[in-house]
């Protein structure tokens, strides 16, 4: 009977210690499945996170190369446009002799009232009827002014003293128009020829 119960006892034991170690066996095998299974998936992403950040690192930098590049065709538009502008300055920069003879002030004709035409010239002021000297193309302009008779419509009969050191008289005549005015120069320093007399000559 002992042998028996022996038996039995040894049996049992071995019994319960195949299903241990099967059981053992199974939950390693799923720690192994699971842990593949993690580290697959995490190398997976790490991959696709690679992939994005190199797709994203190529837009960023295409973005910016179009953004330098932008920025290079607006510099070059703004070196275009104040080299343009510098060229407008030079262009209209004139020298003193054109700038008096711009525009004329306000008033004019022989109804007046006359300002002083402006001028380019030093004090003190040395009249001059030489017709190339500049205080002769002021006299004409101022001519013009008195009269609006444009210097290229306006034909001039005399052009000489005054009466005066600071006085010019001068007699023209539109081109078109046939009328005919003899004007009286006044010289205002620092500011040039002033028209004080505009009179009709029939």
């Amino acid at each position: 009977m002992k042998r028996n119960q022996r038996y039995e006892t040894r049996l049992e034991k071995r019994k319960q210690n195949r299903f241990l170690n099967i059981a053992i066996g199974l939950v390693f095998l799923l720690i192994v499945v699971v842990a593949f299974n993690l580290f697959s998936g995490d190398e997976n992403e790490t991959a696709s996170t690679s992939e994005n950040e190199q797709t994203e690192s190529k837009n960023v930098t295409k973005d910016d190369s179009s953004i330098e590049m932008e920025s290079d065709k607006d510099n070059q538009n703004e070196d275009r446009s104040s080299d343009e502008s510098e060229n407008q300055s030079d262009d209209t920069e004139t020298n003193p002799d054109e700038e008096t003879q711009s525009d004329n002030p306000e008033g004019g004709g022989p109804e007046g009232p006359w300002e002083p035409i402006g001028t380019s010239q030093a004090e003190p002021h040395q009249k001059s009827y030489d017709d190339q000297s500049q205080d002769w193309k002021e006299m004409i302009r101022a001519l013009s002014y008195a009269t609006n008779i444009p210097e290229d419509q306006m034909t001039i009969f005399w052009l000489g003293n005054g009466g005066g050191p600071d006085l010019s008289k001068g007699t023209v005549q539109s081109k078109t128009e046939k009328i005919k005015y003899d004007v009286v120069l006044q010289w205002i320093p620092e500011k040039g020829w002033q028209p004080i007399s505009v009179t009709q000559v029939q």
